[in-house]
């Protein structure tokens, strides 16, 4: 089968079908050649196999795999026959079951071809017909013949057969020679016997009938021969598989058929072919596929067979398959006519719809008749689009009728009036009585129901009146009586009634989406381009109110049009005076039912009339937000004090309730939602509803607005219902519509509803307008009830509540104490709702920081509730649980402890170990361990509770979210950030869907992730999340807030992080000020702001206003907290490293002993904050030039973050970091680099390569290369990490400029002071803007310039920037600081170079007695000093001092080896070197 030159798609003319991939390899196989393929048209959807066989050019199809059937079929043959104009005519070519009977004696192998009868064309579809009375089947319908030209061909081949033997066998012998052995075997006869077996045994269990009995075979007399025999008769085709042998036996008995399939019924009356079957089975459940293979190769070679007797000029002289069809149809074309055809103007959209009508009634595709149903609103378009439908494929039917069928009168008439435009008609006269109208009605289904006439369309608009009995009362009758009884055509249905849908296939048309209907809008109205952008908010807004409704759509555009009004007018006018506008509005003729207010009210006054009951609830229903209403949000009027009796009624049970709601959905004034469980109103029926009930003298429209008040107040649900979120999240529109209703203070049920409201409100974070309902509420029950009554009382402590939450923490106070005094009066001290405020009253003492206070209300609340309801009830438990949180942040840790353990003993003990209660001090458990250090506890505790939570109350419960949250927060502190990072955007999904995006839970969340992003040194994405919930917060909270202080509190610590030093110090003033406002100057959480600006004065260099703020900070923590709490040991902690920068040492030293013995007695020698302290302990002795006791810090510290936090996080690879600096100082390389390398790899890993952690690190490693003398190696670190800074914080920030500085420093040991010099000064000029002339880091780095002049001989200006680093030093440290004296000791190398000697050893004995003071007479630095001294004698001749230097320091061989540093070591072999 060699490939040949491509031919184009009208050289083929043979379409060869079928249905198994199996039966096209067979049939390739028969090709004498396989010709290149074409490409598919768009539409085309099958993968052909092109070829010949002689000279037949042969298109081969397949159908999809698992589409199997007369319809799949049908599909295939059609978009065949739309790509391939020229097929003449077409092969079905595959397996089939045989049919064996006393007439035929059909084997497995043998052939069966399609062959007309009397009364069939060869084949017969029998599932086509109608079920009868009494479960009898009638079959109808007939399939058609196989054309001319293929009958005479198997006419010529039976006869051919009849005198000398088939080529079937010969075909088949040639596969052997085309394709592998294994292959062709597929092909070949199997040796398997061939068994037929009686028609009620059914088959046994195995693959194979190797256990079936054989006592149940047939007997049949053996063939003397292997050929397959043909046999020509009726192939019976369904969709649906025949295995059952008494099935099989019963169609042969009834049809005569030799044969069953699947799909030659799809192809036989729009395909022309014949239908060729190889038999497989014997349609029993003896089934197998073991001779499916050769079955496909006879069916095939077959059909080459047959081929080769068509003679090719007969094909060409033989119609397409095309015009066959169209010939078959044309009798029956009548032109379209559109008089009865409403007018339609401006269609927009429904593109989707239009398409989805024409995949179910392609008349090609269609095998029986089709029914759709258009259903919908009245207005909502179904008219519309049923005339854009017909209108667009007028072509694609052979005649379209249009129908009226508001009632069986006017049905009746429109099918009489089509009578004369049928064939042969023309003259009839018009009916004349409606007996006659009914006689010639039946004339045109009669005529519709005609065979072949399968190709109409039909459209029975406005189908309003419907019952599917005729009762001959009332307008209602059964439309299906007027479908013509023929199982073929089309038939579309419009109405208002779902319904309808039993009839046929259902087509709800919805609304058009908002682009289709600003697109109608302003095409209807006439609106120009200009006028559209000057009111696009307007228009906006206008669509969105019509919300897609098409009639409102073009009335709105109808007047706007007529009257000149502007969109922004006309938005006014629907919205303050709607019934005014509706009445004076109309639809023109596209419309015919009238206006907004007529188009309903036909179907409203038919409602009324079945129920009242309906109509009122409808009207009730439009006070809620129309798109999702339920049941038990309705069912809660019964809470009113005054219901009505008809909502009583309806309300009395969920299925009265559905009975009320049936008639609305039925006319489709009300939309079920079926997933939901809900119903929807268009928003224009409710606006029609508020009009109907305003005119109606019956009906309370005052009442109407309380009733919706007390449904959605009594609604609302406690934080312990699993349903929480979701339930709060469905009542917000209903409150917020139901909110703008009117009330009178006639029912008592109203007050509860606002207060229910309020609830909501609160728990939304929408603060101000809970706040309002509060006070509504408030005075709703001081007026009714008095102000001492507890329903009144029980408001008051709500509005505690909330103003707590909102930060107006004094007005909650005289809340809580109003109530108290209250609950005091009305039902004594001792009464759990008299507790219940004591406790509140705990929590607010809490949050103003006045602990001692709250422990007071704690304690009292705790011995009333253990008295009056016992030590184990939840009340109690609660308040123990509030003491464990108290506990915990006075730093009482042991006693938190016991605390949360005895309230999780009696939780568990009262609710089991999964109760949401429970779970909750499980996370508070959660939140101590991981306070203490307990990391791996707290994670155990976090994820227990997660997973209750989420079973009892689901994953995206706010309860859930918490949790979620916290062990975002302790990933974090474990340094697994994207573990933290996960948590953290589940956490913020969660709340943005439970409870929206400006709810402060989500902006906590929002800022979390900004704490994030900032540890990963992702600032400027931790930037936006701060200034996203800083906003937040504003908006929901004020910016006056502790929460929103909070925030701008953290976005100084990141403008600090940043080097934005001037607008940090903006920020925490800020948070400052609002803090000292809100919660007192004394309060920890002002104080840990005081602390901040501590921070961040040190970091400015203003080291006296740092420790300024860090005493105030301390002392205020020492009296709120006491002297041991952990908030006060870290600021002890950060006056030891301001002591350290400022060159004190030895307070520093006692600073952070103290700090370290009260963190080990708080939390434990392992606790990560102690090992903190121990880590800046080992900095300190390490600036001591202790580096013994600096190593055995570190080496503490490194274990214990090695045990505590894992070996690869932050903290654990900073002190691998610093181990590295002091391998460095000690000169031990290889274990500096070893260090160095293991924390650049671990923060890579954890961080990425340009975080400023790991840029830190790459820093150090340049300072160890320039150190080892690799300062090519060195120059690349340095390049790296100002590349890296350059791009995290920009060229201005001074870790950038550290980097800078230390280029300088290297090429000037490499020499090149040019390129240094070009540093230093961009150095300066940075550390200048940005930190001022007079900070430390200015001033070391106006020292390097100074060391520059100086080694390339501007002795003069070095000295001018030695005296003025000198001076500022002096002012910012202190005269006897170590930076000072550095500058000390440079001035007097440059007097010694200057030739100065006596202002050189005064410098060298000042510099000397500074360090030896400071630092000790050991230390590197002390040393250089001596060494320097040593060169100034011996320049001076005197030999002497450099030996009373030596004996000074004490200084012999032993203590040199002492020494651990390559300083001390250098500096004592020179002074050795001038005594010999």
């Amino acid at each position: 089968m060699a490939a040949r030159a491509t031919l184009s798609y009208d050289d083929y003319t043979v379409g060869w079908i079928c249905a198994l991939p199996l039966e096209m390899a067979a049939a390739t196989l028969m090709l004498d050649t396989v010709h290149p393929s074409l490409p598919n048209p768009v539409s085309d959807q099958n993968t052909y196999t092109l070829g010949n066989i002689k000279e037949h050019n042969i298109v081969i199809a397949c159908l999809p795999g698992g589409a199997y059937g007369n319809v799949s079929a049908a599909t295939v043959a059609m978009q065949l026959l739309s790509s391939f104009h020229s097929i003449r005519f077409g092969l079905m070519v595959g397996i089939g079951g045989g049919v064996p009977s006393s007439n035929a004696d059909i084997r497995l192998g043998d052939i069966v071809v399609s062959q007309p009868g009397d009364i069939s064309g060869g084949v017969v579809q029998y599932d086509l017909g109608k079920a009868l009375h009494g479960g009898r089947f009638q079959r109808t319908g007939m399939l058609n013949r196989p054309p001319k030209i293929l009958l005479t061909a198997l006419a010529t081949l039976q006869a051919r057969h009849l005198i000398e033997d088939s080529r079937v066998i010969k075909f088949i012998s040639t596969i052997q020679g085309t394709t592998s052995p294994r292959k062709a075997a597929k092909f070949m006869r199997p040796a398997q016997e061939d068994r037929l077996y009686q028609a009620d045994y059914d088959h046994a269990t195995s693959d194979t009938c190797v256990d079936c009995d054989g006592s149940k075979l047939i007997y049949r007399s053996s063939r003397d021969y292997d050929e397959p025999a043909i046999h020509y008769g009726l192939i019976a085709s369904a969709n649906q598989v025949v295995k059952d042998g008494r099935r099989r036996d019963q169609l042969a008995q009834d049809l005569g058929v030799y044969c069953v399939e699947m799909e030659a019924a799809g192809l036989m009356n729009d395909f022309p072919c014949v239908v060729i079957r190889g038999i497989c089975d014997y349609a029993d459940s003896h089934k197998n596929k073991e001779w499916q293979g050769y079955a496909a190769a006879v069916a095939a070679a077959y059909a080459k067979e047959l081929l080769l007797v068509v003679p090719i000029n007969q094909v060409n002289n033989t119609p397409t398959a095309r015009d066959t069809l169209v010939n078959s149809v044309n009798r029956f074309k009548i032109p379209l006519d559109l008089t009865a055809v409403p007018v339609i103007e401006n269609f927009v959209g429904r593109q989707a719809e239009l398409d989805h009508l024409w995949q179910f009634f392609n008349p090609i595709d269609s095998q029986s008749r089709k029914v759709a149903i258009l259903h919908g609103l009245g207005g909502i378009g179904k008219t519309q689009l049923a005339v854009r439908f017909v209108r667009k494929h007028k072509d694609d039917f052979t005649a379209i009728f249009w129908l009226s069928g508001k009632d069986r009168g006017t049905l009746l008439q429109s099918l009489s009036s089509v009578l004369p435009r049928l064939p042969g008609q023309s003259q009839i006269n018009e009916a004349t009585g409606d007996e006659q109208i009914e006689q010639r009605a039946r004339q045109v289904l009669k005529w519709l129901a005609s065979n072949g006439n399968s190709r109409w369309l039909i459209i029975l608009d406005n189908i309003d009146q419907y019952c599917p009995v005729d009762s001959g009362v009332g307008t209602a009758y059964d439309t299906g009586r007027f479908f013509p009884a023929a199982d073929h055509g089309s038939i579309l249905i419009t109405s208002r009634l779902p319904r309808l849908t039993e009839l046929g296939k259902s087509f709800p048309i919805h609304k058009l989406d908002l682009k289709d209907t600003i697109h109608l809008l302003s095409k209807n109205s006439g609106v120009s381009g200009d006028d559209a952008i000057d009111s696009s908010e307007d228009m906006r807004a206008l669509a969105q109110r019509l919300d897609g409704l098409p009639l409102a759509i073009v009335i709105a555009a109808a007047f706007m049009r007529q009257t000149g009004t502007s969109i922004t007018q006309y938005l006014d006018y629907y919205q303050q005076s709607w019934s005014d506008l509706q009445s004076q509005s109309s639809a023109e003729r596209q419309y015919t039912q009238g206006n907004i207010l007529q188009t309903w009210m036909i179907s409203y006054h038919e409602i009324q009339k079945r129920d009242p009951n309906a109509t009122n609830l409808l009207l009730l229903l439009a006070r809620f937000d129309n798109r999702d209403i339920w049941y038990e949000l309705v069912e809660n009027a019964s809470h009113s004090s005054d219901i009505p009796d008809w909502l009583k009624r309806v309300i009395s049970s969920g299925l009265a309730f559905k009975l009320s709601v049936k008639p609305l959905i039925e006319f489709s004034l009300l939309e079920l939602k079926q997933q939901e469980g809900s119903y929807a109103m268009h928003p224009v029926v409710q606006d029609w509803c508020f009009h109907v009930a305003s005119g109606d003298m019956n009906c309370n429209s005052v009442k109407l607005s309380e009733l919706g008040f007390i449904c959605v107040g009594y609604s609302v649900p406690g934080v312990d219902n699993r349903n929480y979120a979701e339930l709060q999240r469905r009542l917000i529109p209903h409150a917020n519509a139901v909110c703008i209703g009117q009330i009178s203070a006639d029912d008592i049920a109203v007050w509860g509803g606002l207060h229910g409201l309020g609830n909501l409100y609160k728990d939304q974070g929408k603060l101000k307008e809970a706040e309002e309902l509060y006070q509504r509420a408030l005075a709703g029950y001081e007026k009714a009830l008095g102000p001492d009554h507890t329903s009144t009382l029980n408001t008051v402590n709500n509005l505690g509540n909330l103003y707590r939450d909102q930060g107006k923490l004094k007005e909650a106070e005289e809340m809580f104490l109003r109530d108290l005094s209250g609950c005091e009066k009305a039902l004594g001290p001792d009464h759990t709702s008299t507790l219940t405020t004591v406790n509140n009253l705990g929590n607010l003492y809490k949050d103003q920081g006045k602990l001692k206070e709250a422990e007071e209300m704690y304690q009292r609340a705790l011995a009333g509730y253990e008295k009056a309801l016992g030590p184990d009830h939840i009340s109690t438990l609660n308040i123990v649980n509030n003491l464990g949180n108290l506990y915990s942040d006075q730093g009482k840790l042991k006693e938190a402890e016991e605390m949360y353990q005895r309230a999780l003993a009696g939780k568990e003990k009262a609710f089991g170990p999964d109760h949401t209660s429970t779970l909750n001090t499980v996370n508070n458990i959660g939140l101590l361990c991981n306070d203490q250090g307990k990391l791996k506890e707290a994670e155990e505790m976090y994820q227990r509770a997660l997973a209750g939570c989420e079973k009892a109350l689901g994953p995206d419960h706010i309860s859930t979210l918490n949790t979620v949250n916290n062990l975002g927060n302790l990933y974090r502190d474990q340094g697994k950030l994207k573990e933290a990072e996960e948590m953290f955007l589940r956490d913020l999904s969660g709340c943005e869907k439970a409870l929206g995006p400006d709810h402060t839970s989500t902006l906590t969340t929002v800022n979390n992730l900004g704490n994030l992003y900032k540890d990963q040194g992702k600032l400027k994405e931790a930037e936006e999340m701060y200034q996203r919930a800083l906003a937040g917060y504003e908006k929901a909270l004020g910016p006056d807030h502790i929460s929103t202080l909070n925030t701008v509190n953290n976005l100084g610590s990141l403008y600090k992080d940043q080097g934005k030093l001037k607008e940090a110090e903006e920020m925490y003033q800020r948070a400052l000020a609002g803090k000292e406002q809100a919660l007192s100057p004394d309060h920890t959480s002002t104080l840990d702001t005081v602390n901040n600006l501590g921070n961040l004065y040190s970091d400015q260099g203003k080291l006296k206003e740092a420790g300024e703020m860090y005493q105030r900070a301390l002392a205020g923590k020492e009296k709120a907290l006491g002297p041991d709490h952990t908030s006060t040991l870290n600021t002890v902690n950060n006056l030891g490293l301001l002591y350290s920068d400022q060159g004190e040492l030895k307070e520093a030293g006692e600073m952070y002993q103290r700090a370290l013995a009260g963190k080990e007695k708080a939390l434990g020698p392992d606790h990560t904050s102690t090992l903190d302290t121990v880590n800046n302990l080992g900095n300190l002795y390490s600036d001591q030039g202790k580096l013994k006791e600096a190593g055995e810090m570190y080496q503490r510290a490194l274990a214990g973050y090695e045990k505590a936090l894992g070996p690869d996080h932050i903290s654990t690879l900073n002190i691998v970091n610093n181990l590295g600096n002091l391998y460095s100082d000690q000169g031990k390389l290889k274990e500096a680099e070893e260090m160095y390398q293991r924390a650049l790899a671990g923060k890579e890993k954890a961080f990425g390569p340009d975080h400023t952690s790991t840029l830190n690190t790459v820093n150090n490693i340049g300072l160890l290369c320039n150190d080892q003398g690799k300062l090519k190696e060195a120059e690349e670190m340095y390049q790296r990490a100002l590349a890296g800074y350059e791009k995290a914080l920009g060229p201005d920030h001074t870790s950038t400029l550290d980097t800078v500085n230390n280029l300088g420093n290297l090429y000037s040991d490499q020499g090149k002071l040019k390129e240094a010099g070009e540093m230093y000064q961009r150095a300066l000029a940075g550390y200048e803007k940005a930190l001022g002339p007079d900070h430390t880091s200015t001033l070391n780095t106006v020292s390097n310039l100074g060391n520059l002049y100086k080694d390339q001989g501007k002795l003069k200006e070095a000295e001018k920037l030695y005296q003025r680093a000198l001076a500022g030093k002096e002012k910012a440290l202190g005269p006897d600081h170590t930076s000072t004296l550095d500058t000390v000791n440079n001035i007097g190398l440059l007097c010694n170079d200057q030739g100065k000697l006596k202002e050189a050893e005064e410098m060298y004995q000042r510099a000397l007695a500074g360090y030896e003071k400071a630092l000790g007479p050991d230390h590197t630095s002390t040393l250089n000093a001596v060494n320097n001294l040593g060169n100034l004698y011996k320049d001076q001749g005197n030999l002497n001092e450099p030996e009373d230097l030596c004996q000074r320091g004490s200084l012999d061989s032993q203590d040199v080896a002492k020494l651990n540093t390559n300083k001390g070591r250098r500096a004592m072999e020179k002074i050795k070197r001038w005594l010999r």
